[in-house]
């Protein structure tokens, strides 16, 4: 699928900026339209303060804060946008930040967050990007939010690795994928060993190749093993700057949906950028 309409998520996070300018750097290499949302409202209560009038007073310091924050934002916005040619809008909401990222996400082609700041980090991060990636219809870049991981400076995608499983998650991310696929300079596939009513290895790599896409096929996963920790290890191996997989689980709550397994150890140990597909 060609990448022709792309959202940037922005929040106050420390990163925030360093993610604007690597979906500003994949608008040019795609040729692509670059749309920013800023959610202004706070996220949420924390869990010390309590009482009415409490809950009241800490609503409205809240909110005098996001308004600030949301018009520095915007001028910084506006700063940068100034000194690049880069087609581009600004959006600022108000209200449900997955509501109100989910309807932009829906008319693009990618969309770009930033994972949550640990727990015990004192900045407000204003989005959840495991949501995100389950109401967004399309694929999502999730970057890790430590530093020294990617760069805006540095290509993305040039080494990519793909967690492949014949279904409907995996194909789906892989479509979505193709762009970053096509342009990257060396793509492994890793699935499992053997793995009954599946496709191989090499059926995905044929189908890859019809689409311009020259990739390695590794069939070494140990499906009887933890995967996700053999995936972390095969995309250090061979020095992987993206990894493209399908986001899985069963069908009940959203956080199980998503929360599957594979999909839940990849999020907690997140070390590189993940395009996911839903």
């Amino acid at each position: 699928m060609a990448i022709k309409s792309i959202l940037c998520h922005m929040a106050n996070d420390p990163r925030h900026r360093d993610r604007l300018e690597l979906a500003i750097a994949l608008t040019h290499r795609f040729e692509a339209h670059l749309n920013v949302v800023y959610v202004t409202s706070p996220v949420s209560m924390p869990p010390g303060a309590a009482g009415r009038a409490a809950s009241n007073i800490f609503i409205q310091e809240q909110t005098e804060a996001a308004e600030e924050k949301a018009a520095a934002i915007r001028t910084e916005l506006e700063e940068r946008f100034s000194k690049s040619d880069c087609s581009h809008e600004m959006h600022m909401a108000n209200g449900d930040h997955v509501k109100i990222l989910a309807e932009h996400a829906h008319l693009s082609d990618l969309v770009v967050v930033g994972q949550g700041a640990p727990k015990s980090s004192d900045h407000v991060v204003l989005h959840t990007p495991e949501k995100i990636a389950l109401e967004a219809g399309g694929p999502v870049l999730i970057l890790p939010f430590e530093a020294g991981t990617w760069s805006a400076e540095k290509p993305l995608g040039r080494k990519v690795m793909v967690a492949w499983k014949n279904s409907k998650e995996s194909i789906r991310a892989v479509r979505d994928g193709l762009s970053f696929l096509k342009g990257a300079d060396d793509v492994h596939v890793f699935t499992v060993m053997t793995e009954r009513n599946q496709v191989s290895g090499v059926d995905i790599g044929q189908y890859l190749s019809l689409h311009g896409v020259h990739a390695e096929i590794h069939a070494d996963i140990d499906s009887h093993g933890r995967i996700g920790e053999q995936l972390r290890s095969r995309a250090d191996t061979i020095g992987a700057d993206l990894i493209v997989m399908g986001a899985f689980g069963s069908d009940s709550t959203w956080k199980e949906r998503l929360f599957g397994g594979v999909t839940e150890h990849m999020l907690a140990h997140l070390e590189r950028p993940l395009l996911v597909g839903h």
